[in-house]
């Protein structure tokens, strides 16, 4: 084991703590139809009121909580579109379990929507800029997406690796190799490498890819860690500070 090795994993829990079962492969108890909509009404006061009787488009659905929870809540018709089979399999059969009818899943977008919805995946997505374009298109006359995700790449714990370490930026001060070396003692799922689940996304590729992708915030927040008021301010700082990001965005071309 090299010194780096040695140094993460004095900074983790000890193996024999932590599940070794991949937490991505089914949903865990901390996600439920009655609570999947807290971070988006949290992020867009009257969200949920917003979205009674339009056409929901639930971009990366992932199991499908969200969807069902904006059928439930008066969506008049809701789309989640998840590209992982076994995750559109448990949004089904919960919907069926919800009595939500109006609600249904696919692999691919079809169809136009009063409202997008991207929640906790575009620092996970593979082609950012084609994911943006691609709920744009699906944007009815007057549409907006509501996107809200995070941590950030370059956040204290944008390595996403919370589940075997309380250890801010190891992204940043560990080797890629050093990381998933220790990763693998805590997941068995043989992963080697940050590609494909994260695509480093930072504040400042954010901003670049949705100017780019012909849109424009209408409101926008970048929430920090431990609540700093000055580092979203700053274009470097901020990179290492600003953990989620809030944005409601309409096409550019549309007229405030």
């Amino acid at each position: 084991m090299t010194l780096g090795e040695r140094l993460l994993l004095a900074l983790s829990d000890h193996p024999d703590d932590v599940d070794r079962t991949s937490n991505y492969e089914k949903p865990t108890t901390q996600w439920n139809v009655e609570s999947a909509l807290a971070l988006l009404e949290e992020a867009f006061p009257g969200f949920m009121e917003t979205a009674k009787g339009k056409r929901v488009l639930d971009y990366g659905c992932g199991d499908g909580f969200q969807s069902v929870a904006l059928a439930k809540a008066g969506a008049a018709q809701v789309l989640g579109v998840e590209i992982e089979e076994n995750r559109r399999t448990h949004g089904a059969a919960l919907a069926a379990k919800e009595g939500a009818a109006n609600v249904s899943f696919a692999e691919r977008v079809s169809g136009q929507f009063d409202i997008v919805i991207s929640q906790n995946a575009m620092e996970h997505f593979i082609e950012p800029a084609a994911n943006l374009r691609e709920m744009k298109e699906a944007l009815a006359p007057g549409g907006r997406i509501y996107m809200s995700f995070g941590p950030l790449w370059m956040a204290p714990y944008g390595h996403h690796m919370h589940f075997f370490t309380r250890a801010p930026w190891i992204n940043l001060l560990f080797s890629e190799k050093t990381v998933f070396r220790i990763r693998s003692l805590y997941r068995d799922d043989g992963a080697m490498s940050w590609s494909p689940g994260m695509n480093r996304m930072t504040v400042a590729m954010f901003e670049r890819l949705i100017g780019e992708g012909g849109l424009r915030p209408l409101r926008r927040r970048y929430r920090t860690a431990g609540g700093l008021p000055v580092v979203d301010g700053l274009p470097f700082l901020r990179e290492f500070f600003v953990n989620m990001v809030d944005a409601e965005l309409a096409p550019a071309e549309q007229h405030r």
